[in-house]
């Protein structure tokens, strides 16, 4: 039996792609081990729920801030990352390199076991997992699921440099790469002159969450239901969602907009000031996030998915949000930014609109072009449900056990 470690950076309840990979590796008959390095970010039960009914094995790091013995150890490991960080930046010791991007990785448990492939799904793992390699001559699985050149540059230059030189570095060692999106597949291989298979894996659910596909609706009455949803609310970022609220206020027709997400208090007095600002009154809702493993029956009764990203820079014009394919896995049209990235499934499977990012007077046009002729949206609806028949993470990941 093969053995595989998935490297995670925070609770795998939600980190919904390394959890499909973990899934998919169980069902081929591998021995499967995730690393979960902080538990804290979601709730005890969330993760709990999520975690009691995988087969495979979780290591915990258990720095959960919940008792004393847990942020005494977080402490620690926070004294030791500081170090490791001035270390890197004062001497640029290779040594030291495995952890500057892994604060969760100090003081893991030992990885006695030998195995044959570890896969790791952020550049900060990169370099850590070809320990495995040199130690035990395991392949390794490189998923990258952001552009993170591109997205270092844009939040944290500091660290951009690390993130250029060890990609570079230590890319050409792995096994298979993994990229979200074509576009982003080209990117990387133009990059680094990467020479090994290659795969587009997309964040489409399972076969299991696929089964949940909702009939295309035929409303013919009563508001256009949009919806947005996420891990969390926030305004003014490069989600766009202060757009989104923009455009449904010029919407001429009837429409109301769902948000769905935890939404902390600093927001809610945001959003507060933005619905008063644009008068949206009861076209605007807020609802809690869904579990993980909920997500695409939550959105059972809307008829539009919206996306609002703005690509402010490349990470954000090669990757494809996660919620487009819960979107159309519920049967819901798409009214979605034009970015590469999410125009190539939007554009490919005919599920629904584009518009200029960052242009809410277009995306008013769309919604409401929507609102006005519900014969199109059934068609788009129809078109998320033959598209979720082989959108499937399955169907992606296949070819690449294969090269393993």
């Amino acid at each position: 039996m093969k053995k595989i470690l998935l490297l995670s950076h925070s609770e795998i309840c939600y980190n919904a792609r390394l959890l499909k990979a973990a899934d998919f590796f169980y069902s081929q008959g591998w021995e499967v081990t995730v690393f979960n390095p902080i538990v804290g970010l979601a709730s005890k039960d969330t993760y709990d729920d999520v975690v009691k009914n995988r087969p495979w094995k979780v290591l915990e790091n258990d720095i959960s801030k919940r008792t004393l013995k847990a942020k005494v150890k977080w402490l620690l490991v926070s004294l030791l990352h500081k170090l490791v960080v001035l270390t890197v930046e004062r001497f640029n010791w290779d040594i030291v390199q495995d952890f500057y991007l892994n604060k969760g990785l100090i003081l893991a448990p030992r990885f006695d076991d030998n195995y044959d492939v570890v896969l790791v799904h952020l550049i900060d793992n990169l370099p850590f997992a070809t320990r495995f390699k040199r130690k035990y001559g395991a392949q390794i699985i490189y998923d990258s699921q952001e552009y993170f050149v591109g997205q270092y540059d844009a939040f944290d230059p500091k660290h951009s440099k690390w993130v250029k030189a060890n990609e570079k570095r230590w890319i050409n060692d792995a096994a298979a790469l993994l990229t979200t999106t074509e576009v982003m597949r080209q990117r990387l291989i133009a990059d680094y002159a990467f020479k090994g298979p290659s795969f587009r894996v997309r964040n489409i659910p399972t076969v299991a969450q696929s089964s949940l596909i909702y009939p295309a609706s035929n409303s013919e009455n009563g508001p256009l239901k949009l919806v947005w949803h996420g891990m969390g609310i926030f305004l003014n970022n490069r989600r766009g969602l202060h757009i989104l609220l923009e455009a449904v206020a010029l919407c001429k027709e009837a429409v109301q907009l769902c948000f769905q997400g935890n939404i902390n208090q600093e927001q809610k007095d945001i959003l507060t000031t933005f619905s008063q600002k644009f008068e949206l009154g009861n076209k605007l809702i807020v609802k809690p996030p869904a579990m993980p493993d909920q997500i695409i029956d939550s959105l059972k009764g809307f008829d539009v998915g919206l996306t609002g990203e703005l690509p402010e820079e490349d990470n954000q014009r090669l990757t494809s949000s996660n919620k487009l394919f819960d979107y159309v896995h519920a049967g819901l049209a798409v009214i979605s930014a034009n970015t590469p990235g999410l125009a190539e499934t939007v554009e490919e499977y005919s599920v629904g609109l584009l518009y200029q990012p960052g242009n809410a007077k277009e995306l008013s046009k769309k919604i409401d072009a929507l609102a006005a002729d519900r014969k199109k949206l059934n068609e788009y609806k129809e078109s998320s449900r033959l598209a979720a028949k082989e959108l499937y993470w399955e169907s992606d990941y296949a070819a690449v056990i294969k090269v393993l």
